[in-house]
């Protein structure tokens, strides 16, 4: 049996990326599956056949023991995923075991005296024990699909459920976006998703800046979400206190899709206490998604195996501004003139003159410009360079 190769739809958009003149430095996000292979004595066993099964997408990968007994699986995508040893003379041996984001799983078969024809099937075999001496807690496929997750002023970000993970505090907001990672500065740490940094910007900041707030990826994006807080590995060097990892979803062997909204309105909610209207709100965070094989010339055949996966959300509030309110001034303000500058109510909101500063009995008073015009000898030169 030969291995398959698999060439996933975010491979294809990275690789075009690759082409692109811009600096980047890649980082590891895939984890390991590796230990020995023994007899009922702990004798090791060499030249056992081991088969590793991704139960997604179905692609299997080979090893055979080596003298001493040790084998090894490298660069596995995180899933879920079946072992199964067999060599004559023993049982054949088959078990599950889970991969997650940058984690080295320790595996090691026992197999047991028999025939080819009969089984044994472990139940719970791998090491949960970390053998780097990096500290990390990881949110599992299971519990993003399963919390409720709130979502305030856009999109769920799956990023939020990094408070609930030991050494992460908010300081007492109760708001992700203001997550401290054991000790560590606020806004000092960094977020990764798919092995690329998501540092952004001018200050180049990252962490929950950019995956909580910039760029929220919900539970409907994200398989896995980890934190890293500390003896992490040299290539996540840019933070002052922890590592935020996430991995997107991908495709599987099959079709799979689904059409979500999730929503708040002021009808599910009771009035202020003393108050006798409630305020208007109402959000919805909807959208859908869809993943599967694509089967097409090029891209499917024997030897390759493209999957892809998309998801669509859209935020839509009421009672409140979607976009910041901008707004640019007139012509005649430009020259000076706020003479239409006025409230809802049709009255005229003055402008003051800072040169006419004084107290009167004890308060501060100034002027306002007569009729609410700046004399253009007021005016900055270096304001108006920017007006113009």
């Amino acid at each position: 049996m030969h291995d398959r190769r698999i060439v996933p739809f975010s491979l294809l958009l990275a690789t075009a990326l690759l082409m692109l003149p811009v600096a980047s430095h890649a980082q590891s996000f895939n984890g390991s599956v590796s230990g020995t292979v023994a007899d009922p004595s702990g004798s090791p066993v060499p030249g056992a056949d081991l088969v590793l099964k991704n139960m997604a997408t179905g692609v299997e990968l080979q090893r055979t023991s080596e003298t001493d007994g040790g084998y090894a699986f490298r660069n596995l995508l995180p899933g879920s995923y079946e072992l199964r040893a067999s060599l004559p003379g023993f049982q054949a041996y088959h078990t599950s075991v889970e991969v997650r984001v940058n984690s080295e799983v320790r595996l090691d078969v026992n197999l047991t005296l028999g025939g080819q024809t009969e089984q044994v099937e472990v139940m719970g075999a791998a090491s949960d024990l970390s053998y780097s001496g990096q500290r990390e807690d990881g949110i599992a496929p299971d519990t993003l699909a399963e919390l409720p997750l709130m979502f305030q002023s856009g999109p769920r970000s799956s990023a939020s459920f990094a408070v609930l993970m030991p050494g992460v505090t908010t300081g007492g907001t109760g708001n992700p976006y203001d997550a401290r990672i054991n000790g560590g500065m606020g806004l000092g740490d960094e977020a990764v998703v798919d092995g690329a940094s998501m540092q952004q910007g001018y200050l180049r900041q990252s962490g929950m800046v950019s995956i909580y707030q910039d760029f929220p990826y919900s539970p409907d994006m994200v398989s896995e979400v980890k934190v890293l807080t500390s003896s992490y590995e040299p290539q996540y060097g840019s933070t002052t206190s922890g590592q935020i990892t996430a991995i997107t979803k991908s495709g599987t062997d099959r079709f799979h899709g689904s059409v979500f909204e999730y929503f708040q309105h002021d009808s599910l909610n009771a009035n202020q206490w003393g108050a006798s209207d409630k305020s208007k709100l109402e959000k919805h965070n909807f959208g859908a998604n869809v993943g599967g094989p694509l089967k097409v010339p090029g891209l499917w055949s024997n030897s390759v195996k493209t999957y892809f996966y998309v998801n669509v959300e859209a935020y839509r509030q009421e009672g409140g501004a979607n976009r910041p309110t901008l707004s640019i001034p007139s012509l005649k303000e430009r020259a000076g003139d706020f003479s239409d500058w006025r409230d809802a109510s049709g009255n005229l909101i003055p402008i003051y003159d800072p040169a006419t500063t004084r107290i009167v009995n004890g308060v501060v008073v100034r002027d306002p410009f007569p009729g609410n015009v700046i004399p253009a000898t007021r005016f900055s030169p270096m304001a108006q360079t920017w007006l113009n």
